[in-house]
């Protein structure tokens, strides 16, 4: 290719650096350990603009940013990446860079081009997603010299940042509570994709969560993983969209097809609800045991990494005691700042009582989350005799009722229940 051309995208790329950014919560440490930094998570999570953002704290004049996507750099090979360093110096006149690459997978044989940087010192941040290799892949491609940090959509602190809302002191008490609150109802409604809170209408907002569909669909799983039963895949995504916050197995997911007709292999479905875990389309959460091998086998509960597919894509989608368990299931994956859930149980007891949310931390459980649009005479003793129960089953004092609008607090049995609207939770953490 034309050597002049990777001139023009490391100059290029300078320019394209918009003034203004709206930070994420999200933080990325410096290190001294020579590991690329891979940003991961799903499309559309706004991971590019991250990689802007943190151009933007760091010296004005000693970083380099390339998108390994335009259109300059078709045809380049390993060999060409080796130039980027040397152009980069000349044109910058540094020896100190950063580099900050985005979509680098495109190129075959990038690793050993990523590592001889890190070898030399130079602090290296990636980010991309595409039918080559997912964001969650790069990271393990590059065999122990990466550090993985997740970022899903907005979280509802950013939301309202996003919306330009700044939270007053004591703001739960204050006339901005009803503010957010209608915030938080558009926040369920819409989910947290950038783009989708940004969009000023709603046919355009239902063609961009389409659009995001379509690229999970054709791009992440029928053309990265050859599947030629296209139907199916079509059809095991909206079928996990429709049951998302409840039991899910592969059992009835088999009978629904066959009731259907609609051909299959187990082969097949276990890839593609694989691959939708892996693209962080859905999350899976299992009972809880100290057996791994029993919690592995349990049952599983569908969550999706964002409400907007609920509202456009799902049968039902008002059903809001789901989404709003949904939506705490988001905040406790994002909080958890792992890349796989290995934290966030569910809990059934030898009554049959269940527990929505268990958090597992080294290994300890720290806590119980039940989570009820409302509690009223009818759900009452069922949502507190299930939290109850795990409480007394993990030896927890403490307990967490999660709600749309309900507080209070409870004592029974030596226990104390904290009810709690989800918004303030998680605005409070």
């Amino acid at each position: 290719m034309d050597e002049n051309n990777i001139k023009r995208v490391i100059l290029k790329y300078r320019g394209l650096i918009p003034e203004k950014i709206l930070e994420r919560d999200l933080e990325v440490y410096e290190t001294k350990f020579d590991k690329a930094n891979v940003i991961v998570g799903p499309r559309k999570a706004g991971k590019t603009f991250y990689l802007y953002l943190l151009i933007k704290k760091k010296s004005a004049d000693k970083w380099v940013l390339i998108n390994f996507e335009d259109n300059l750099l078709s045809g380049l090979d390993a060999n060409g990446l080796n130039k980027i360093v040397d152009y980069s110096k000349e044109l910058l006149s540094t020896e100190k860079l950063s580099f900050f690459f985005d979509e680098i997978q495109v190129i075959d044989g990038w690793e050993k081009f990523v590592i001889s940087l890190l070898n030399e010192h130079y602090p290296v941040y990636i980010t991309g997603s595409n039918s080559k290799l997912l964001s969650r892949e790069i990271a393990t491609s590059l065999r122990g010299k990466s550090l993985s940090y997740l970022l899903l959509p907005l979280s509802f602190s950013e939301y309202l940042r996003f919306n330009g809302i700044k939270l007053e002191k004591n703001f739960e008490y204050g006339n901005q509570a009803f503010r957010i609150k209608k915030y938080f109802r558009e926040y369920l409604d819409y989910g947290g994709f950038p783009e989708m809170v940004l969009a000023d209408s709603m046919p355009l907002k239902n063609k961009l969560i389409n659009s995001y569909f379509d690229s999970i669909l054709y791009r992440d799983l029928v053309d990265r993983l050859k599947l030629k039963n296209i139907k199916l895949v079509d059809i095991v995504i909206k079928y996990a969209l429709n049951v998302f916050g409840r039991t899910f197995s592969i059992s009835a997911l088999e009978k629904y097809l066959k009731s259907n007709k609609i051909p299959y292999s187990l082969e097949d479905l276990y890839i593609i609800l694989k691959s939708l875990q892996d693209v962080f389309m859905v999350g899976y959460v299992k009972e809880y045991s100290k057996s791994f091998k029993k919690s592995e086998i349990s049952k599983a509960k569908v969550y999706l990494f964002d409400m907007g597919y609920v509202h456009f894509l799902s049968s039902e989608p008002n059903d809001y005691g789901r989404i709003l368990e949904n939506s705490v299931f988001i905040e406790l994956f994002r909080r958890s700042a792992d890349t796989e859930n290995k934290s966030i149980f569910y809990h059934v007891s030898e009554k049959n009582q269940e527990c929505d949310f268990i958090v597992v931390k080294k290994g300890n459980i720290i806590e119980a989350i039940q989570v009820a649009y409302v509690i009223n005479p009818e759900n009452r003793d069922r949502e507190i005799n299930g939290l109850v129960a795990a409480m007394e089953f993990f030896n927890l004092n403490n307990g967490l009722i999660l709600t749309m609008d309900s507080e209070d607090e409870i004592k029974t049995k030596g226990k104390k229940i904290t009810i709690m609207p989800v918004w303030k939770w998680m605005l409070k953490n």
